[in-house]
């Protein structure tokens, strides 16, 4: 098998994983604790095809996150404007956690040492941080735009 296609499914197992404890977390139902699995799944591999296409981490974290809000609000009854678990649960798995850690811990080892770290260190710091908050910003963006569109009542 293709070893792109097993790591993205790879990436959407684990990403299941983690929206179902995510969402057990959240006192889901359990009759919901798929469907949380699925968005997880769903979530993690659109965001991994984007990165393996060559898109940034934020702007393949923000298609991921879109394309699961706009899932969501296709499964919601007609006059819910609000958002569900599914959309929430689904997309914690990409939250980069890995990058905040190093953004912590560079931001510690400044404190730590002082204005002798130096300017590559700084930037480090710089860079890890700017990328976490642009990649946070996105997936809470693109959460939000599906339910700024209205919903329009369709003629039976």
């Amino acid at each position: 098998m293709n070893p792109i296609i097993l790591h993205i499914l790879h990436q959407a197992l684990f990403g299941g994983l983690a929206a179902v404890g995510f969402a057990v977390l959240f006192n889901t139902p359990p009759r919901m604790l798929p469907l949380c699995f699925g968005a997880g799944a769903l979530a993690l591999a659109v965001r991994t095809s984007g990165q393996d296409l060559g898109y940034s981490l934020a702007v393949a974290s923000f298609f991921a996150a879109l394309l699961l809000a706009i899932v969501d609000k296709l499964w919601q009854e007609f006059p819910s404007p609000r958002g569900s678990v599914l959309a929430v649960s689904g997309s914690i798995p990409m939250i980069p956690g890995s990058l905040a850690a190093k953004v912590f811990m560079s931001v510690f080892a400044f404190l730590r040492t002082g204005k002798s770290v130096g300017t590559d260190a700084t930037i480090a710091t710089w860079d890890n941080m700017l990328m976490l908050i642009f990649t946070l910003g996105a997936i809470g963006t693109a959460l939000a735009l599906p339910s700024l569109v209205p919903p329009v009542k369709q003629e039976a």
